[in-house]
């Protein structure tokens, strides 16, 4: 078994150094934490974690909690949170969320004997997940989607502004018929940019049709079946605003099969700027939010609290959105 000290004589380094490196000690300088941390996963280092546990009382274990993993956007933002959770010191333990898993009482696996903290990813309003985890003490941070009735620390885009910038981009190339594939009301993602929306489009003074609004469990499935019901119609909008990147592939796939061609006939816009949306084949104008610098202030919030720091004065942190115009988005006919 490789150890620290391993590690320490293929370096040449002291082993307190390496020791301080793999713990995440802010004392050692990045660059050589970042050399430590690369070649302890070259030799196969695996740290002793009950005996970490013993001399610091804690786990150095993450829970991330995440609802579905065949979204296209989770795994950019799993992969993220481990990455930046390595640099921290800390392991990764991936759970689905308990509020929608066939599990409900998931996530008290993950007790303190278990993990230091958690990261819930796909938070729903109200979630009682949530509410066991932080009455039990267990520090938590909240990322893309917030929980407005408990208080807890949440990293967040700026969804509601979204909707401004969609609207705005579809009204400059004479879109006033607008359709919107949106979440169910309780995850504050989807219901603020499906807001942001609602309100750009009263401020312009475009009517909002109400069976153009389709609120959705978040499978490609449902997104298809809404979207063929939407568009199969004489009578149907020539943009569709979807909230998720995963909903706008649902309406390019629904058009496809209705032979709508896109952009000439319908404009389709998304959210997230996931990987597949940029692909050659698919080239789709959607809402980018920086998820990597999201997913590492969540790390750091937690990490802080973890280890001691109070609370960020600013409990919930937004970052901004931008519009990254692709090639599903064409001037009205």
């Amino acid at each position: 078994m490789v150890t620290s000290v391993d590690v320490a004589r293929h370096l040449g380094l002291s082993q307190s150094t390496v020791s301080r490196a793999l713990r995440g000690h802010p004392s050692v300088a990045p660059a050589t934490k970042a050399r430590i941390l690369s070649v302890a996963r070259e030799l196969g280092y695996v740290p002793d974690a009950a005996a970490r546990m013993m001399v610091t009382r804690r786990t150095h274990a993450v829970g991330v909690v995440v609802a579905d993993l065949t979204s296209p956007i989770y795994p950019v933002i799993v992969e993220s949170l481990q990455n930046r959770l390595l640099e921290r010191g800390y392991r990764m333990v991936l759970i689905r969320d308990p509020d929608i898993s066939p599990d409900p009482e998931a996530v008290d696996v993950l007790d303190s004997a278990t993990v230091d903290g958690m990261i819930f990813v796909s938070a729903r309003e109200s979630s009682a997940a949530v509410r066991r985890v932080l009455e039990r003490g267990t520090p938590v941070v909240l990322l893309s989607r917030d929980d407005t009735t408990v208080e807890v620390e949440a990293v967040l885009a700026d969804d509601r502004r979204a909707g401004e910038i969609v609207v705005a981009h579809l009204e400059e190339l004479g879109h006033k018929d607008i359709g919107v594939l949106t979440t169910l009301r309780d995850r504050s993602n989807g219901r603020d940019r499906e807001d942001g929306f609602r309100a750009a489009m009263e401020r312009r003074g475009l009517q909002i049709r109400e069976e153009w609004v389709r609120h959705l469990r978040l499978t490609h499935d449902e997104g298809v079946r809404a979207a063929l019901e939407l568009l199969d119609s004489g009578d149907r909008p020539t943009a569709v605003y979807c909230v998720t990147d995963a909903l706008a592939f649902a309406v390019l796939d629904a058009a496809a099969q209705l032979g709508i061609n896109v952009p000439a006939e319908l404009s389709v816009v998304g959210f997230d700027d996931s990987g597949p949306a940029g692909w050659a084949f698919i080239n789709l104008t959607t809402v980018h939010q920086p998820i990597l610098e999201m997913s590492y202030l969540a790390v750091d919030r937690l990490a802080g609290r973890i280890e001691g720091e109070p609370p960020s004065e600013t409990m919930k942190t937004v970052f901004p959105v931008r519009l990254h115009v692709r090639a599903t988005t064409a001037p009205a006919v």
